[in-house]
């Protein structure tokens, strides 16, 4: 048969010419062959045009199903379906501009399909919100739902828009009025539960990530979002069933969770690092790259390189900022990798006072590798693990020679290039060392740095300016309510109990959480007005709060971390139970630091029953606190200079290996003179 190309004459399209020569360069389909026979015959017959270049999308070839999409439109520039399949391949090849024109020449060519109107609407309003005009970009997506009120696209669109510019409210009732139209489109479902949980309506999220659950069993981390949610929530039924659920999973490889749920609801450590190696695979694909060995530096000063969303108001910030300020700058250089906006905070402007900050946001992997890479950085620490705005790909395409995990996150990242992780005997006893993709260094004291320039507020001084009876025995546990389970909650209200006229104070701002705590007192046969709730309030009111507090009751398995510290740092006794799992562990960690050992108990039995002995012997409690005065100045928790030059041993010991071309292996960095 003689070849298509031979009929065409001078004036043939020169987009079927183009088709023709990118169709050749590869093998067809036995349905090709035909289509190209007919071709043969009537080089301008359009549907055999078009079902090629549906053919060739349908495979991946986006570049030739374009020429052939615009080869049917030369072929019949009055079909509307045929600037609609160029509208969409020219999307998909990015060259956006021109799909909005097609879609738009579509929708005139067709003024009574609804369908091609909407999708003219659509491809504006979705341009403009690219091009950042987001005002413009809202109007056209309401304007498309005013015009298609039956439109569960043209609603979720909004809803999309929405949630952009933080009209959250808004973007609920869009997703939601999307749903009651086409109730069974799972991504609307997920992103209506998403937007619930931004909006702090726990409950609402869990009962629709449930639901979700029920209709697509095997989305990925779906169990442990619900699991989030309904700790946020406090709604513990099921608890049991859904934590089984998310074990069983997880051990047939399953992604049933994120690895910082798993912080809150396991006291299993080969659990949380088999999960973190799941997610370890799915970050380290997409950025590995082929690049050059590093080396670390041989120059007088080592580049230690932090990388965090939090330089800014926040916990780790909190911690790190003294160590930020006493670092040795004969002997390091030091570089603080801003992953998020930060803020106008003291401690963002302490922060780059004290270090450089570059920003990493919005870059993508390599134009971040490179701007570490540019630094010559010696060692990279990941602050974040598996919370925050982490940046997992830096550390997959290995940006420093040394990377180390740090402080932000205590658990394993699962990451293999990951080379260490900085801990102390408590935290990660040396037989848990299999737990861990790490090599494991220890400090000698505390794992954790604290910050000493924390200053204790005037304000609050009385009781009754927290809304706690003057006399009252006070316990509290000011952690992030997601960290108490029904277990250790039912100590305390046997503790509230037995300890007349006592109260507990909790950290919440939530109405919906505290009416559903107020509910467990209540069916655990406790006065629901017994539970106060303390709300954010600045750092130095917070720490003044502490002090009017008797006992800190520590959550389990997720202790008190920087919370813990706080109350440490205004006076007031830690009480905590240890587990398995680093996050169990932090709060025997801290107290050891501090020189409270004996509050760092190891069951729940022992928990509760010092916890009653505190509570009912006086003088037992007055000795702790009288203890904890004289020791806080003086104690290794919170010596910030000693703490720093610790840790620059074990940075420099790290340095050393590497030099000498010996590969990471755990250590003990030595205990100060």
């Amino acid at each position: 048969m003689m070849d298509i190309a031979q009929t065409l004459t001078t004036e043939a399209p020169t987009a079927l010419q183009l088709a023709l020569l990118t169709h050749n360069a590869r093998t067809w389909s036995d349905e090709e062959a035909s289509l190209r026979a007919a071709l043969a015959r009537d080089p301008r017959r359009s549907h055999a045009l078009r079902s090629l270049g549906l053919i060739a999308s349908g495979r991946g070839f986006v570049a030739e199903s374009v020429l052939w999409f615009r080869a049917a439109l030369e072929a019949d520039p009055t079909a509307p379906q045929a600037c609609t399949d160029l509208g969409i391949a020219l999307r998909q090849q990015g060259m956006a501009e021109e799909s909005v024109w097609y879609f738009e020449r579509a929708a005139q060519l067709a003024p009574d399909d609804a369908a091609l109107q909407l999708r003219a609407l659509l491809s504006r309003a979705t341009r403009l919100d690219e091009q950042g005009r987001s005002a413009e970009a809202l109007a056209a997506f309401e304007a498309a739902t005013q015009r298609h009120p039956d439109s569960a696209d043209a609603w979720a669109a909004l809803g999309q828009i929405q949630r952009f510019v933080n009209q959250l409210d808004s973007a609920a009732v869009s997703f939601q009025r999307a749903l009651q139209i086409e109730p069974e489109r799972l991504e609307l479902i997920d992103l209506f539960a998403t937007t619930l949980r931004e909006l702090q309506r726990h409950g609402d999220a869990a009962v629709v990530l449930d639901h979700l659950l029920r209709l697509d069993p095997e989305r990925p981390e779906l169990p442990g979002r619900l699991m989030h949610n309904k700790l946020d929530a406090v709604d513990w039924t099921a608890l049991d069933q859904l934590n089984q659920h998310i074990e069983a999973a997880i051990n047939h490889n399953e992604l049933a969770a994120r690895p910082f749920i798993l912080l809150a609801c396991s006291n299993a450590p080969e659990l949380q690092l088999r999960c973190a190696r799941q997610h370890a695979v799915r970050i380290t694909p997409q950025s590995q790259q082929i690049l050059p060995n590093l080396v670390v530096g041989g120059g007088e000063r080592l580049r230690i390189g932090y990388v965090s969303g939090e330089f800014r108001h926040h916990a780790v910030a909190v911690l790190l900022t003294g160590v930020l300020e006493h670092h040795d700058r004969s002997r390091f250089e030091i570089v603080a990798f801003d992953t998020a906006a930060g803020d106008a905070s003291a401690l963002r402007r302490r922060i780059e006072a004290a270090v450089d900050v570059v920003a990493l946001r919005g870059l993508d992997t390599a134009a971040a590798i490179d701007a570490v890479r540019s630094r010559h950085i010696d060692i990279l620490v990941d602050l974040n693990g598996f919370s925050g705005a982490a940046r997992h790909d830096l550390f997959a395409g290995r940006a420093a020679p040394i990377q180390v995990n740090y402080l932000g996150y205590p658990g394993t990242t699962g990451l293999d290039a990951i080379d260490y992780i900085l801990a102390d005997r408590i935290v990660i006893p040396p037989s848990a060392h299999a737990h861990y993709s790490e090599q494991v260094v220890y400090l000698p004291d505390c794992y954790q740095p604290n910050d000493t320039q924390r200053v204790i507020a005037t304000e609050p001084s009385r009781r009754s300016q927290i809304g706690v009876p003057d006399d009252a025995f006070v316990f509290c546990c000011m952690n992030h309510v997601f960290k108490v389970l029904p277990a250790m909650f039912d100590i305390w209200m046997r503790l509230l109990q037995q300890v007349s006229g006592s109260v507990l104070m909790l950290y919440s701002d939530n109405l919906e959480t505290q009416d559903n705590l107020r509910a467990e007192a209540a069916a655990r046969g406790v006065e629901p007005e017994r539970l106060i709730f303390g709300g954010p309030m600045g750092a130095d009111h917070h720490l003044a709060r502490l002090r009017l507090c008797d006992l800190f009751l520590d959550s389990w398995p997720y202790n008190a971390h920087t919370s813990g510290s706080d109350a440490l740092w205004a006076g007031l006794p830690v009480l905590s139970c240890t587990g398995d799992t680093f996050a169990s562990r932090v709060g025997s960690s801290l107290l050891h630091a501090v020189g409270l050992p004996e509050l760092a108990t190891d069951s729940f039995a022992a928990y509760e029953a010092m916890a009653l002995r505190l509570a009912t012997e006086p003088a037992l409690l007055a000795d702790v606190r009288q203890r904890l005065a004289a020791n806080r100045d003086g104690a290794p928790l919170f010596d910030i200079e000693r703490y720093t030059r610790n840790l620059e041993a074990a940075y420099t010991s790290m340095a050393a290996r590497a030099r000498e071309g010996l590969a990471p292996a755990p250590f003990s960095v030595a205990l100060p003179a």
